[in-house]
């Protein structure tokens, strides 16, 4: 048997480097080949078995990185392409330090038979363990189908590369229906871009979260100014919780996540005072300010990774209650309730903004003080009631007039109001949001 040495100038080494310091890229594993099986015997193996694995630093934090090769055995997952990568992980783990996985698999090699499928069974176990101790970055940049789409689906933050990209379960050619490849998965991905965007993206979010689950992101210094900047207009901005976000944080900086689901919410990382957090926030769409089963999806994942690797949440609530379509109905309870799970079950400091309107139930489930939040703030236009103020001064007065809806409002549901029975902390202008909310986060040094 013939055995080929790799091309180091594949398209996917050049990806790797696009993300790693210049030069800082250690490869292991790079001759690893396929073994003879009872239906593999060829003439010829390519080195690497289509996956290249190793270390290397971005902006000087360690990171782990494997990347599928199509240029190689077509990326198809077989025994020992699956062993290099559960072993990165291995070393990941054991380092305490992010894995970073670019995935272009054409599927599992048959003539492997289910040598490779164990091993990809092993894949999936080893990801389920590094959840709870190591960040899983993912890009997809090529093909990604069937198992190894679950794998991708996996990953803390997954990004999908324009054009090229291609997340699916089942092939077009066995689904009823007709679907766009790069459109399917899509709920469980966080956008689709061009590959430097996604490199700059990967890069900000090594960056930005902890190394592990046993030690805090890194303090970013934040100068003067931007820590006592004052966010004169955001008020203006109100239902556009991307702006919002933007105006709060360090440098105006946003990193969204699962920006190609559930509009309703917009979730993310941000820097606030120096320190990384995750955000949740109700989202206005197209005039209507109303909360999904796949936004509570959405808001739980988030909350569930803050709880993980130990990051403070900021809720920003604005919304309505929830969107009465009979299809979002058949889904709504269970998601609703995994979102309460989430924000019931974390432990980490949890701050909320109320910016606009809540109305009904749904303020028991966004992070309400009852449920826990340890700083409520809410803008001095804000208003919450448990069901819409015009229906609620018609129920209890028998007829609506202006004067009514306007004594209902200051004796029940303004924002001072709600101070006086204790639902918040502090009544703010919005323009001195971002000054509050990093003092509230600033109370908790000690415990972090």
């Amino acid at each position: 048997m013939q055995v080929k040495s790799n091309d180091e100038r594949t398209a996917v080494r050049r990806k790797i480097a696009d993300i790693l310091d210049a030069g800082s890229f250690m490869e292991v594993g790079e001759h690893v080949s396929a073994r003879y099986t009872e239906f593999y015997q060829p003439d010829s193996v390519v080195e690497s078995d289509g996956v290249v694995t190793g270390y290397g630093t971005v902006n000087g934090h360690l990171v782990f990185v494997y990347a599928q090769d199509s240029e190689v055995m077509g990326g198809t997952f077989g025994e020992a392409h699956g062993r290099k990568i559960v072993k990165l992980y291995d070393r990941a783990m054991k380092a305490g330090a992010p894995i970073i996985g670019l995935l272009d698999c054409a599927g599992f090699r048959i003539e492997e038979g289910l040598d490779g499928l164990n091993q990809f069974a092993k894949l999936h176990k080893k990801q389920a363990a590094a959840s709870y101790e190591i960040p899983q970055i993912g890009a997809v940049i090529g093909q990604c189908g069937g198992g190894m789409s679950v794998a991708a689906e996996q990953m803390d933050f997954l990004f999908v590369e324009k054009e090229k990209g291609k997340l699916f379960v089942n092939p077009q050619g066995v689904i009823d229906g007709d679907f766009s490849n790069t459109n399917i998965g899509n709920a469980a991905n966080d956008g689709t871009f061009e590959w430097a965007e996604i490199a700059d993206k990967i890069k900000k979010l090594v960056a930005d979260l902890p190394a592990n689950s046993d030690v805090q992101s890194e303090y970013t210094e934040v100068s003067d100014e931007d820590l006592n900047r004052s966010c004169d207009g955001i008020a203006a901005k109100l239902g556009d919780a991307r702006e919002i976000l933007k105006e709060i944080a360090d440098d105006n900086e946003f990193i969204e996540t699962h920006a190609d689901a559930a509009a309703d919410i917009v979730t993310g990382i941000i820097k606030l005072g120096g320190e990384t957090m995750g955000v949740v926030a109700c989202n206005e769409v197209d005039g209507e300010k109303r909360i999904t089963a796949m936004g509570c999806d959405k808001a739980a994942d988030m909350i569930d990774f803050c709880n993980r690797f130990s990051l403070p949440i900021l809720t920003i609530t604005d919304t309505e209650g929830y969107q009465t379509s009979v299809e979002n109905e058949r889904y709504l309870t269970g998601a609703a309730g995994r979102m309460l799970k989430a924000l019931t079950d974390s432990e980490v400091p949890k701050f909320n903004l109320v910016t606009g309107k809540v109305v009904g139930s749904v303020y028991t489930l966004l992070n309400s003080k009852g449920l826990g939040a340890d700083f409520v703030f809410m803008w001095d236009s804000a208003v919450g009631s448990i069901i819409n103020t015009r229906q609620a001064v018609e129920v209890l007065y028998g007829n609506w007039t202006q004067e009514l809806d306007d004594k209902f409002r200051d004796m029940h549901s303004s924002a001072v109001a709600l101070a006086r029975h204790g639902l918040i902390d502090k009544v703010i202008a919005p323009e001195d949001s971002r000054k509050y909310l990093i003092g509230a986060l600033q109370t908790f040094v000690n415990s972090r």
